[in-house]
Parts: structure tokens; C-alpha cells; sequence
């Protein structure tokens, strides 16, 4: 069993699934029953050194986890549902919506709480320093503790997150859902490993540029929790910013500095992906779909999608895409 398994699991805890052939089938899947939860943790190994774990939890009370670090690499898409981790003295939230990355000293003990009444959805990826060095030959950009990590073992705890881009986020989401079968090992590989090199790349871009302050973050976060929202779908840039109370300037270079993407590029990946989940959820027409979407020609819907996803609305629907 690969130790990147091991470092969220006691192999005692793991209960084999008999799903057939194939790599999701070989997954190590963990229920999380009990009378604080009800879900399941499933840990799938992609390659020697990088494990991907997803889960879906419903917190009914208050949860305690407890896991000791060994010596690796987290980076975390929390779809949903946040939690407070904690290592001795140093403290740090887990804010719904974000990606986060965690080091900590090999054989220190992290705790995770989780609040009642809250169902936690998330990708972690969990990674060896053997792999990031295979990967990351350069190191350019990457923030001072990942690179202090891959030089040896880190001497503190460091946890930071910033909002999820929505790219990362379809990809999580996409991945959660997937289903054991031979037909999907590739898709899941795939997948597993873009969304390893799109949240290094995220990591070079948290220090590419001057590091924004704390309070900056948060506006972000507001930022994105609004265009998230019903409300939000229809307001301007000048109307965002006035809802959130940020001078419009300074509000997009620092959504564009954390999210890598416009306001306006970040709202239509949100509208392509709703219009991507439509198709393959429901039977409405294409034309339909194009509407809600903001598109009064389906020509010009089907150009932007196409442009977003590589594939056309049409091919969307097809049980091979």
C-alpha cells in the first residue's frame, strides 16, 4: 500500500470494495459511519507517491479527526463544507470554496474538526517530495515553505488557502462522480493528474506576485460567494463592487491576482459549467440550455462551449465523453 494512503488512513480502518476491474476498483474505500457521520472517504493511488482522496461526509455532529504527518505534501479542493485544523499552537481555517496547501513536521499530529450539521465535500491530494522533485525539476515561483519541504523535512506547521478556481473546481467535481469501471481509468488518471499540475501552478502563482493581505483574500472570497449566488448573475462589475464594498480597481487585480482569471472570464466558465451539467443531467433542448446560459443564438452558445471544453453541447451528451 502506497504511503501516501497511509497518511490519512489506519490500513486496519480499510474496507476492500469488490467493484470489478480497473483502477477505481482497486480503490481503498473508508465509510465514514457512525453516530457524528454518515459518507464515505475513498483513497485511490494514481502513481507511486501520489495518492488522490475524495469524500463525501455528512457531519451529523461535531467530528474530531486525528492524523499523524509522514512527511508529505497536502493540497486540498474543499467543494464544500468548512473545518478548522490545528497542530499544537498554530491554528487555521478551511474555508468552503478553497484550495489549500499543508506542510507539517514529520510525526506531528494535525487535528481536523468538523462543525455539526455540515456535509464536507472534497479532493485531497497528497503527494511524496521524491514526486514534486521528479515534477518540479525547477522549483521557479513555488511559495518558500513548499520549496523548505522539498529540501528536507519543514519545521512548522504552514497551512494557507485561497478561493478554488473554477477550473479546478469542474475537475473535482467531475472526479467525485466518476464511477468504478475499466472505461473510466483513463478519464481518472487524467483528471487526477491536471488537477496535480493545476493546483502546482496555482501554488507559483500565490508567489509570483506581491502577497496580498489577509482582509484582501476575504474580499475575494466575497467577490466569488456573490457571483456564485442567484443575485450575483445578473450584477455588473460596478454593482459587485459596491456589494462588497471595495474600490473597483483594486477589487479585479485582486480577483484576477488569486483566482487567475477576470471577473467576467471566472462568471462565464461558472455558466459554461452549469450549462455542461444541464446537458448531461437533464433532457432540455440545446436552444433552451443556450438561453439560460445568456445566449439568444445557440451558434454562438456553441461556439463559446466549445472554446471552454475542447467538445461540442452535443457531444456532451454522448455516454463516451
Amino acid at each position: 500500500m502506497d504511503p501516501t494512503i497511509l497518511a490519512v488512513v489506519d490500513p486496519g480502518k480499510i474496507r476492500a470494495m469488490d467493484c470489478g476491474a480497473g483502477l477505481l476498483a482497486d480503490t481503498e474505500m473508508i465509510h465514514e459511519a457512525g453516530p457524528t457521520a454518515q459518507g464515505w472517504l475513498r483513497g485511490v493511488t494514481v502513481r507511486q507517491g501520489y495518492s488522490v482522496f475524495l469524500s463525501d461526509v455528512s457531519h451529523l455532529d461535531r467530528s474530531d479527526y486525528f492524523y499523524e504527518s509522514r512527511d508529505l505534501l497536502k493540497l486540498h479542493c474543499n467543494l464544500g463544507g468548512g473545518s478548522t485544523i490545528s497542530s499544537g499552537n498554530d491554528e487555521s481555517e478551511c474555508h468552503p470554496g478553497s484550495f489549500s496547501f499543508l506542510v507539517q513536521p514529520d510525526g506531528s499530529i494535525k487535528k481536523e474538526v468538523a462543525p455539526p450539521k455540515v456535509r464536507s465535500r472534497a479532493i485531497t491530494m497528497i503527494c511524496t517530495r521524491d514526486l514534486l522533485r521528479d515534477f518540479l525539476p525547477g522549483r521557479n515561483g513555488l511559495p518558500s515553505t513548499i520549496l523548505e519541504y522539498m529540501r528536507g523535512s519543514v519545521a512548522q506547521f504552514c497551512h494557507s488557502d485561497a478561493p478554488l478556481p473554477v477550473p479546478m473546481q469542474s475537475i473535482a467535481e467531475e472526479m467525485l462522480n466518476l464511477r468504478p469501471g475499466p472505461m473510466t481509468d483513463l478519464m481518472f488518471e487524467a483528471r487526477a493528474l491536471e488537477l496535480l499540475y493545476m493546483g502546482l501552478q496555482q501554488l507559483a502563482g500565490w508567489s509570483a506576485g506581491p502577497d496580498l493581505k489577509p482582509h484582501h483574500r476575504r474580499k475575494v472570497q466575497q467577490v466569488r460567494d456573490l457571483l456564485h449566488s442567484t443575485e450575483g448573475t445578473s450584477l455588473g462589475i460596478g454593482q459587485i463592487s459596491r456589494a462588497v464594498a471595495w474600490n473597483e480597481t483594486q477589487m479585479m487585480e485582486c480577483f484576477k491576482q488569486v483566482t487567475g482569471m477576470t471577473i467576467s472570464a471566472y462568471r462565464q466558465r461558472l455558466r459554461m459549467d452549469e450549462a455542461l451539467a444541464m446537458l448531461r443531467t437533464s433532457q432540455r433542448s440545446i436552444t433552451e440550455i443556450a438561453l439560460e446560459a445568456g445566449y439568444e443564438h445557440p451558434g454562438n452558445f456553441t461556439t463559446a462551449f466549445k472554446r471552454t471544453f475542447g467538445f461540442t453541447p452535443r457531444a456532451a451528451r454522448s455516454p463516451c465523453n
